[in-house]
């Protein structure tokens, strides 16, 4: 098995025969040798669903919105699947579309085309001087002039891309960009690719404003941005930012199917750090000494209830320090026999709980962090409501907007999946159960 790197400096992960840390939190990628798509595990009949509705719509269009919570592994699938999709025939590029929270339709759109002229030239670079290429990288230069704070100025002034615009503003975009966008789609479905593969994403990373912000932007756009044939639109975002940019406008809503992640089970993740471990194996001649025992993998599991992200990055923050320093009398089952041995989850948890416990008395907005504190100290397991946190900590229920906002950004409360129209529950992260608890 092909290893990350050679002539790597003696470091504490060594005494595991470990070539570096296995935990780490960077999504899969094809062509990343640190963290290479041959390591991904699980999600079969997820990857298969995609699959299908790739195959399944012809030389038409499709969309799929991929749904889960924060860390849950969505784009670790949809690099795995345009990885497949790449292999079949269809033109994808390794980035995503972001939405932000201040874009305009104007924004988007430009974004949306730039990606698109990228995916087609990184994947058939001799198309570059085709005409269509020719009048989308006008607009796409354009655009990304007026991102970066300057204009464009061109000998040549004409009324439509094709005969080479000048100093375009941002209606102009709307204006020939529609069928730049048609003529590149064009172009694909001429060739011999099979279609496109566009990936929007950051939608778990707006407010809910902006979010509601964004489904109007799709709604506005779906026909002159997202219909085009041999086109297939990935969004990717957590259930209640799918619901707010997808689910909330029938002329979305009807056009996109949702596929809903649950958390990856158990054994897919003693699977996962198996094969990280066999990956960045030292010596290929002695044996892996896993850094943790599967007891401590499954406590940290229940604790950030699907959170893979989450999961790894205690992993991570549990081992690092104690490589080395702590000792065990008895072998744990399953265990080599040696003075190395693997963590606990009794050996983790104190110094999981000093790290985070420090982190958060590092926040800067004390009042947040003692109502935190209250909740903690009070039932750190039980999802609460507004409604619920409003009566506990004894304020306005605008007020507990605003700390519930505060703590998920930094990440000791998520949402859950609303259940129809039913209030929204809250609950403590993995990270502040290892503090409360």
């Amino acid at each position: 098995m092909s290893h990350p790197a050679t002539g790597v400096l003696p470091n504490p992960w060594n005494i595991f025969n470990l070539q570096i840390s296995p935990f780490w939190q960077d999504a899969l990628g094809a062509g990343d040798r640190m963290h290479p798509l041959s390591l991904f595990v699980g999600r079969d009949d997820e990857l298969q669903r995609l699959v299908d509705g790739l195959f399944g719509a012809g030389a038409g269009t499709s969309r799929r919105a991929i749904a889960g919570r924060p860390g849950i592994g969505k784009t670790t699938l949809i690099k795995r699947f345009k990885a497949q999709a790449l292999a079949a025939g269809y033109l994808a590029v390794d980035q995503s579309v972001p939405i932000c929270g201040d874009d305009t339709n104007d924004s988007v759109f430009g974004r949306v085309l730039g990606s698109v002229y990228d995916t087609v030239l990184s994947n058939r670079p001799g198309t570059i001087d085709h005409p269509a290429m020719q009048a989308a990288q006008v607009l796409v230069r354009t655009t990304r002039e007026r991102v970066r704070g300057g204009g464009l100025s061109m000998a040549g002034f004409g009324a439509s891309v094709s005969q080479g615009v000048a100093n375009t503003v941002p209606s102009d975009v709307l204006i020939d960009g529609p069928r730049v966008l048609r003529d590149l789609m064009t172009l694909v479905q001429g060739s011999d690719a099979k279609g496109l593969l566009l990936h929007i994403n950051n939608l778990e990373n707006l407010t809910e404003a902006a979010a509601e912000l964004a489904g109007r932007i799709l709604r506005d756009l779906r026909d002159p941005m997202l219909m085009h044939n041999g086109l297939h639109v990935i969004i990717a975002g957590t259930q209640d930012a799918i619901q707010a940019a997808v689910m909330s406008h029938p002329q979305i809503r009807s056009v996109v199917s949702v596929l809903q992640l649950e958390p990856l089970p158990l054994s897919d993740v003693h699977l996962l750090l198996d094969e990280r471990y066999a990956y960045l194996r030292l010596d290929p001649t002695k044996p892996v000494i896993a850094p943790v025992t599967p007891d401590a993998t499954a406590t940290l599991y229940e604790h950030y209830r699907g959170d893979l992200r989450g999961l790894l990055e205690a992993l991570d923050h549990g081992v690092t320090p104690n490589i080395g320093l702590t000792r065990v009398t008895s072998t744990p089952p399953g265990a080599t026999a040696g003075s190395i041995r693997p963590l606990t989850f009794e050996q983790l948890q104190p110094t999981l709980r000093r790290y985070y416990d420090e982190q958060l008395g590092a926040l800067d907005e004390e009042h947040h962090v003692k109502r935190l504190v209250a909740w903690g100290t009070t039932d750190p397991h039980t999802p609460q409501t507004q409604q619920s946190l409003s009566a506990l900590w004894e304020v306005k229920q605008s007020t507990v907007s605003l700390t519930i906002g505060y703590l998920i950004h930094h990440g000791y409360v998520m949402p859950l999946p609303r259940a129809g129209r039913s209030a929204m529950q809250y609950l403590l992260t993995g990270r502040s159960r290892l503090i409360f608890s």
